[in-house]
């Protein structure tokens, strides 16, 4: 490899780095097909791959592909998929890895790796390995790839067998212009009345004012026309937000404490506990607390949850992003999965609603921007969130950096509103106050 290419390589290393949720970043700048090339190399083996529907995804997908092979394994190819339509192929796959190229719920100029084995998403073991087998000299090649998109028919099949018949149910469900979108007409197949938005899979608009970042669109659809439900995915399907029939938009908190509350009642709520993580509301707590259900806390992320989930024998956990694991069915987060599971609430005759005992308190939030995020852990950031968390009396601060971008997300929670706003804004205040001390 020329010096020049491989001192190029070596500058986009130092940005490269896995997340929470894998290696995430602008396509190009942190995320380039060498990147995609050096990991398939680092992995080798059997591997299924799949992608979403972004403009740079075939490219980064070749050169995943010729790093596997060039490793000596096999790369086998989906198409595109949704990330838990990936992980569900690969349990009922001989392959011992699984690789989804997506950037989730970013923006259409970003894209990322996500990286499984049989477990779920790798630990931080196996993340190190690869990013230090990744550091190695390579020459990037390519593969023409076919897709075998017979292997996505097991995970409709899964989908139908979870949730049954649908007769009569009706529901808007919007795609976000991603992954999921390959699956549109599924729902409709089990008898129910769908109306699809965004689910033309037009990668340059990818969760752009739509999907499950963006409910709007689908909440005015729902009421409209007067569907039972509306519920979006993310790009890649593995968060949700519902709408209910009047208009009430529902978070993965929400979305939670329904499958809580009906597990417990039939007593399929495995040790009476769920995994939640600390962004979890803490109105939500005291609700699922008064319904004798206990909350097991965890870091951010579907693989923090999940983790929590088998460390606990747990079969219910989830996040407020939208990340709802059904553990009984499938240990990932899967909105198609779970916006199904709540149709067949309603076939039922059970309510998807927000339940008039859930509680809920404000909570403000706000994602900035920094040249370097482990500030959000210094012990000057730290001191003055917890100084800011007594002035609030009930309630939280939360100050944590992003596991995938150089972003601080900031997080304030209490009865009233305003001093929520306030204190995010504050403790903003007093970021960027220290950064530019550090800068001068």
């Amino acid at each position: 490899m020329a010096k020049c290419a491989a001192d190029t390589y070596s500058k986009n290393m130092e940005k490269l780095q896995f997340g929470t949720d894998g290696i995430r970043g602008i396509y190009g700048q942190e995320i380039t097909d060498e990147s995609a090339y050096r990991l398939g190399k680092a992995l080798g083996g059997k591997a299924l791959i799949a992608g979403d529907t972004r403009a740079s995804t075939p490219a980064l997908l070749s050169a995943l592909a010729g790093g596997i092979e060039d490793a000596g394994g096999c790369a086998t190819y989906l198409g595109v998929a949704t990330t838990p339509a990936l992980y569900y192929t690969l349990l009922a796959s001989d392959c011992n890895r699984a690789v989804m190229v997506t950037a989730s719920h970013n923006p259409p100029s970003h894209n990322g790796l996500k990286v499984f084995d049989r477990t779920g998403k790798i630990g931080e073991e196996e993340r190190r390995r690869l990013l230090s087998a990744m550091d190695a000299p390579s020459r990037l090649s390519r593969r023409t790839l076919t897709s075998d998109g017979t292997l996505l028919r097991r995970y409709e099949e899964f989908i139908a067998r979870s949730c049954g018949r649908l007769d009569g149910v009706r529901a808007v469900v919007d795609f976000a212009n991603g992954a999921g979108g390959v699956f549109c007409d599924l729902l409709a197949s089990l008898g129910a009345d769908v109306t699809p938005l965004n689910a033309l899979g037009q990668g340059t608009k990818i969760n752009v004012g739509c999907g499950a970042i963006h409910p709007e669109t689908l909440r005015a659809e729902t009421m409209r026309l007067g569907a039972d439900l509306g519920f979006a995915l993310d790009g890649d399907g593995d968060r949700i937000v519902a709408v209910t029939k009047s208009g009430d938009v529902l978070d993965g908190d929400a979305i939670l404490y329904l499958f809580a509350r009906k597990m417990k009642k039939e007593g399929r709520l495995k040790r009476n506990k769920v995994a939640l993580t600390i962004m979890t509301n803490s109105g939500v707590l005291k609700s699922l607390s008064a319904l004798g259900v206990t909350a097991v806390s965890c870091s951010v992320g579907d693989a923090a949850v999940t983790e929590a989930m088998r460390s606990e024998g747990l079969n219910l956990g989830g996040e407020q992003s939208g990340h709802i694991v059904l553990g009984d069915l499938l240990m990932t987060g899967d909105a198609l999965l779970v916006g199904a599971m709540l149709m067949k609430m309603i076939r039922d005759g059970e309510k998807a609603e927000r339940p008039a005992e859930l509680t809920v308190y404000p909570q403000a939030l706000l994602n900035v921007p920094v040249p370097d995020r482990s500030i959000a852990y210094s012990e000057q950031m730290q001191s003055f969130a917890a100084r800011k968390k007594q002035e609030l009396g009930a309630g939280r601060v939360l100050v944590r950096a992003s596991g995938t971008e150089n972003v601080v997300r900031i997080m304030a929670e209490c009865p009233d509103a305003t001093l929520a706003e306030l204190t995010v804004r504050e403790i903003k205040g007093k970021l960027l106050e220290m950064i530019g001390q550090k800068q001068n």
